[in-house]
């Protein structure tokens, strides 16, 4: 066996253990909420955990939506129904947006949360109109601050270690949602402009996966995991190593979740840190995502 045969057999090996998670805390206020409601649907979307967390507070068996995608009856009713995902530059991931306009939804309240890892900006007021547009009206939208985990600008050291107050701001909007409380959550523009909005946007949901996503291949054991968390089924091992082309989400489920550092982009601040929400396990963003 050379080095490299050794090298992948070792990093298999640690990929399974990184697959290994907690199962999520869930607050007891919100156990009791759920007894209220005869039917309540959740759909989420995640690439480090952040909205997997979150959703599994409002539901014991939250639905995957690169999972529903794959469905061809998209047409849901319930008491309540839920969306829970990350703020892409003050808006909503294009894979949330592509599963609220091909679906249908009825439910007498409807709410959403938004995990975000900065600043808010107009993500809810955004997220409101897109929805309301599409024929979806929300009830309640909020949003939640956690760990960020957009490699170009944080560092995930120094992140993982900030006091975000995420379970005191989680306990408040569980109330609000436990009471029907309607609500959309204001815009805090601060030093934002519309036109730096727009180009951010532009810029995050116009990037392709070979022009972001960097290989280091004698970093790269084949172990799969990159192929599996990616929601737009953008990596495939081939005869000649791992391959990626295809529109990209800029989740950064790959980089995140690659246990060997084989994947980073050209600028980050820390390309040692690396992040996945301490209560979720990969084998769930596994399950959520994989093509």
């Amino acid at each position: 066996m050379d080095r490299r045969q050794a090298l992948k057999l070792l990093g298999v090996t640690a990929a399974t253990v990184f697959m290994a998670g907690k199962a999520p805390k869930t607050h007891a206020a919100l156990l009791e909420d759920r007894a209220k409601d005869k039917k309540r649907l959740v759909f989420y979307f995640t690439a480090t955990g952040n909205s997997l967390f979150i959703a599994k507070q409002f539901s014991d068996s939250p639905l995957s939506i690169p999972q529903e995608l794959k469905k061809s009856d998209l047409v849901y009713e319930a008491d309540v129904i839920g969306f829970i995902f990350p703020d892409y530059a003050a808006a909503a991931p294009m894979i949330v947006r592509e599963f609220i306009e091909k679906a249908q939804f009825k439910a007498p309240y409807i709410f959403s949360v938004i995990t975000f890892g900065n600043a808010s900006v107009n993500v809810a007021e955004w997220w409101d109109k897109f929805a309301t547009g599409q024929g979806l009206k929300n009830n309640y939208v909020n949003h939640i601050l956690m760990v960020d985990n957009y490699l170009p600008v944080f560092d995930m050291k120094e992140q993982i270690i900030i006091d975000k107050k995420t379970d005191e701001n989680l306990a408040k909007i569980i109330g609000d949602i436990s009471t029907h409380k309607d609500y959309v959550a204001p815009s805090d523009m601060g030093w934002f402009r519309e036109d730096m909005l727009k180009n951010m946007q532009d810029m995050h949901f116009s990037q392709t996966s070979e022009q972001l996503i960097k290989l280091d291949a004698s970093k790269c054991i084949e172990c799969s995991t990159c192929t599996k968390v990616c929601p737009r089924g953008n990596f495939r091992l081939t005869d000649n190593g791992l391959e990626y082309s295809g529109k990209c989400e800029f989740c950064l489920a790959c980089i995140h979740n690659c246990a060997q550092h084989a994947l980073s982009l050209e600028r980050e601040r820390n390309k040692e840190a690396r992040y996945r929400h301490p209560e979720i396990s990969l084998n769930e963003i596994i399950r959520s995502n994989q093509q």
